[in-house]
């Protein structure tokens, strides 16, 4: 027997029997089934068109991530789908096999370059490289197709640092690349305490990293924190434009949309915002199998803040729409619970279409599966299909006025 314990020795050694939860951490099930689900989405389109260009051309695409981490941003590029494969063929990649002509990250952190030289060191046209990028050294021949600089990189810099940058990629695309730029949103509710209407200042945070312990553990830790900038559209507008006076290229704003409007990483902190509840875990625990989500808790009890009335109007309508799901799918549930005692709830004419859309799914997806028979239909299809719909729900709505903990700039070179 002891050839069969070295084998399992062995095999625990790779860290593939480790038990990993979605509920925690940062690559829990909100960042991996939501927020780098909705940069795909909002991205694909945009994408699709570009590897379709390189494909015609017959040459590689040529990727710069700007803070690549251990390589989250090749990680985000190559899980975008096509848009136009339908539901029959398997092979819906956007960026297939071979059409990567080089990838370059760079970031700051020694220990994440390290991290994403040992995963895709061994590939020939990938490099990491500890280093600002603010001080990237770009040869004249140094072109690229697309830039990313995602999750807030672009936060650690100011608004003219951002100009320079943003022309400085501008100066090295080609007609068509594309460059997606990501801030903190100057009016996430997470932060509500530091919202200001000032836009002659740039907005600052100590940005506590709290979210990675518990509750308890916050009150005795020393917690490390990072300064970085809030952006409304307004500043995002007024940067975009000072880096195409500045590289004297045609910039494109294709995209503004905030991403993750009351489900980002301090809004169950409530380091920043005496109101905020935990909806982050709600949402987690929706994409869990085999657990049963508290609805109950979904619900949002947005609190206004006097002075700001066109971000306390969205944030109405959102929330009331968020409630207004989820109501509905607790109300359905009660209904096919036992369909004599409670009668089935209806949509409204007067909620956004958004909302009614995502209603009338949920109504029919419930009433396919609830005598399905096929193990624990709430947990793992309606409770998934609820955090969907919510996901949707969010892309619709949202307008890209800085209220998600990410403000996000898809940007178009034209040359």
């Amino acid at each position: 027997m002891t050839y069969q314990r070295s084998a399992y020795d062995e095999a625990i050694k790779t860290g593939q029997y480790e038990k990993v939860t979605g509920l925690t951490g940062k690559y829990d099930n909100v960042r991996r089934l939501w927020e780098d689900e909705v940069m795909r989405l909002f991205l694909q389109p945009h994408l699709q068109r570009l590897v379709d260009r390189k494909k015609q051309q017959g040459t590689g695409l040529r990727i710069l991530d700007l803070g690549c981490g251990s390589g989250d941003g090749y990680e985000l590029l190559i899980g975008v789908k096509r848009g136009d494969t339908g539901l029959a063929s398997h092979a819906n990649i956007a960026i297939e096999p071979g059409l990567l002509g080089f990838y370059r990250g760079i970031d700051l952190n020694p220990g994440l370059i390290a991290q994403a030289n040992a995963i895709y060191g061994h590939n020939h046209n990938m490099a990491f490289a500890e280093g600002d990028f603010n001080k990237l050294d770009l040869e004249a021949e140094d072109t690229y197709d697309l830039c990313l600089a995602s999750y807030g990189g672009l936060s650690h810099n100011g608004h003219e640092q951002n100009a320079r940058l943003l022309a400085k990629l501008a100066q090295h695309g080609r007609n068509g690349s594309i460059i997606v730029a990501d801030w903190l949103g100057r009016y996430s509710y997470e932060w509500q305490t530091l919202w200001s209407n000032n836009l002659s200042r740039e907005q600052w945070m100590d940005y506590l990293i709290s979210y990675i312990y518990t509750e308890e553990e916050r009150k005795y830790r020393e917690l490390s924190c990072l300064t970085l900038a809030l952006l409304s559209r307004q500043e995002v507008l007024a940067i975009t434009a000072s880096a195409r006076r500045q590289s004297k290229v045609k910039i494109k704003l294709r995209r503004l949309c905030d991403r993750s409007v009351l489900v980002g990483r301090h809004i169950d902190t409530g380091d920043y915002n005496p109101h905020a509840q935990p909806l982050r875990q709600r949402v987690n625990s929706l994409f869990e199998p085999n657990i049963r989500t508290d609805l109950e808790g979904l619900l949002v009890n947005y609190v206004p803040k006097d002075g700001f009335p066109s971000v306390n109007e969205f944030y109405a309508m959102f929330h009331s729409s968020w409630n207004t799901l989820v109501g509905y799918v607790i109300a359905l549930l009660r209904h096919y619970d036992s369909a004599k005692a409670s009668p089935r709830p209806e949509t409204e004419q007067h909620h956004p279409r958004a909302l009614r859309t995502a209603m009338a799914e949920m109504r029919r997806l419930i009433a396919a599966v609830h005598r399905s028979g096929i193990g624990d239909a709430r947990a793992n299809i309606i409770e998934p299909n609820l955090g969907y719909a919510l996901r949707k729900l969010e892309m619709s709505l949202q307008r890209g006025i800085g209220c998600g903990h990410g403000l996000v700039a898809i940007l178009e070179l034209e040359k």
